[in-house]
């Protein structure tokens, strides 16, 4: 009997255990940041790249099984599928957009091709240097800068399709930006820096250092701001005349994935591993806003996605792409 009364504390106790973590989960829950206020799918199976239009207009879209596309982000509508041969589904693993969304370029392996956005139709297909990891394009869409599996990033003509500059690192280049006046690159290594170039000549201007893997870098639109962030560690807006660190975010395990500073350069868009969604003030790093993206389901591989590419939109929205495919709107 003794024993019956024992193993019935013990079960009622450990009951009661399991009661309290499912209702914290609850209240965890309950006090998430919020959600999107507009959600539609760009690929069934998830994504492997992904750029938006500097107005949010657009955004190309390189999918697991089924190839690229190119989207009207208002109209929730698929205007063009692109692949590198008809009848085949392209894994493009690094895409972008021009920040004018006139031209887009998709890159698979030492595959680059350029595309018309108004039309659909490809402008160009050029071999890269080596397998490109990361691209990012000019807001003209005349150059590309391609992050490249050969310890380099190529600033790359993508008219005449010859490579102009090679900017070189100590290990693969994960992470590539282009300042919308044209004049700055920026690039994120595995060597744990970020190096800040010109274009006019190639000429390196800075070197920002990390205790990690730099994959996500970005360049404000004037050029007068770079963000770069290590895996799990440091995020940072540098002053990019002086080389100096204007603000450290408060963010130091998050493990970033996008960037993306607003037209005029006051705040800084985040996108993180695991869906979140920030702005901050890129003046002193303040946290101005938090969202959650929506992941296909709540448990298992479609939990949760990270945020691939997101920008702003001209009525005080952010539109964030997912890796589970999914394209997202979140309210300012």
């Amino acid at each position: 009997m003794t024993l019956l009364l024992s193993t019935a504390r013990i079960f009622r106790t450990r009951t009661a255990v399991a009661l309290s973590i499912i209702l914290s989960l609850f209240s965890l829950t309950g006090c998430e940041a919020p959600g999107p206020d507009k959600t539609f799918e760009v690929a069934v199976q998830g994504v492997l790249s992904a750029g938006i239009a500097g107005d949010a207009s657009y955004t190309v879209i390189g999918s697991i099984q089924h190839g690229g596309s190119l989207w009207d982000v208002n109209r929730s509508e698929r205007l063009y599928n692109w692949n590198r041969k008809a009848g085949e589904y392209t894994s493009f693993r690094a895409a972008d957009i021009s920040a004018s969304g006139r031209v887009a370029i998709t890159a698979e392996d030492t595959n680059l091709l350029v595309w018309d956005v108004s039309s659909g139709r490809s402008l160009n297909f050029w071999r890269a240097p080596s397998k490109v990891i990361s691209v990012a394009i000019g807001p003209d869409g005349r150059y590309a800068l391609l992050g490249m599996q050969n310890n380099q990033a190529a600033y790359f003509d993508i008219e005449r399709g010859t490579v102009l500059y090679e900017f070189q690192h100590e290990a693969e280049v994960h992470g590539v930006s282009l300042s919308e006046n044209g004049l700055l690159a920026l690039t994120g290594s595995d060597d744990q820096t970020a190096r800040l170039w010109r274009v006019e000549d190639g000429a390196p201007l800075h070197t920002f250092t990390h205790a990690n893997q730099v994959r996500t870098v970005a360049l404000a639109v004037d050029g007068s701001m770079a963000f770069t962030s290590a895996q799990r560690e440091d995020a940072v807006v540098w002053d990019t005349t002086s080389g100096d660190a204007l603000t450290k975010l408060d963010y130091r395990y998050e493990n970033f994935t996008s960037a993306r500073f607003s037209p005029d350069n006051k705040q800084l868009v985040l996108g993180t591993f695991r869906g979140d969604i920030y702005l901050v003030s890129t003046s002193d790093g303040t946290e101005l806003a938090h969202w959650k993206a929506k992941s296909r389901s709540q448990w298992g591989p479609g939990s949760s996605g990270a945020i691939l590419a997101v920008a702003f939109t001209g009525d005080k929205k952010i539109v964030a792409v997912s890796s589970d495919g999914l394209l997202q709107t979140f309210s300012r």
